[in-house]
């Protein structure tokens, strides 16, 4: 089953930036990650949760192709990166909904 992986960041140094956005892509590509939308631009209509700097989702094939890609030793040294020079919330859950159906 297809799994969403939803990203809130809030960025302190963007020195990681560059080399993660070149490298980490193609290791998302092996897991069969889909970046749905990703943008800086973040406007909130309800709540009062803190606005992140940044927002992603991705989409997975399933939950252990995300935790295999976490787990991945490759993606490691740009996990620690991106974790020296951000903070991040990530949530993932199965996309149990079905086209046309709410949850």
């Amino acid at each position: 089953m297809a799994a969403l992986m939803i990203i809130y960041m809030n960025i302190a140094d963007d020195g990681w930036m560059e080399g993660y956005f070149a490298e980490v892509p193609k290791l998302l590509a092996e897991y069969g990650a889909e970046t749905i939308a990703g943008s800086r631009h973040i406007r909130r209509i309800e709540g009062a949760m803190p606005e992140p700097d940044r927002m992603a989702v991705l989409r997975f094939p399933s939950i252990d192709a995300i935790e295999r890609f976490m787990a991945d030793e490759r993606y490691q040294p740009w996990r620690h990166a991106r974790q020296r020079g951000a903070i991040a919330e990530i949530f993932v859950f199965d996309n149990a909904v079905k086209r046309g159906e709410l949850a």
